[in-house]
């Protein structure tokens, strides 16, 4: 699940991807695939501010989370949607 979605512009706090098997590896994407962000699953959540690698908030638009377990057996996509 990630929640919330939509994350509206007034959002202030963290997007958060649960269900994950601890240390999962989530690279955050855009739709064209240009990687946004990384980062990993502790206890089967993850967490992410909405910012760049840069640390500024991302534009508009639709966002990919690419989960895959550290023993690469499984594997989810998740989208969000982010109104900046």
């Amino acid at each position: 699940n990630v929640f919330p979605n939509p994350v509206k512009k007034d959002f202030s706090g963290d997007i958060v991807v649960s269900g994950l098997k601890n240390n999962t590896n989530v690279k955050i994407t855009d739709v064209a695939g240009n990687i946004v962000f990384e980062t990993y699953s502790l206890g089967g959540t993850a967490t992410w501010n909405g910012k760049n690698f840069d640390g500024r908030n991302v534009s508009t638009g639709v966002y990919l989370f690419l989960c895959i377990d550290d023993t690469f057996n499984k594997s989810v996509v998740k989208k969000v949607l982010i109104y900046n």
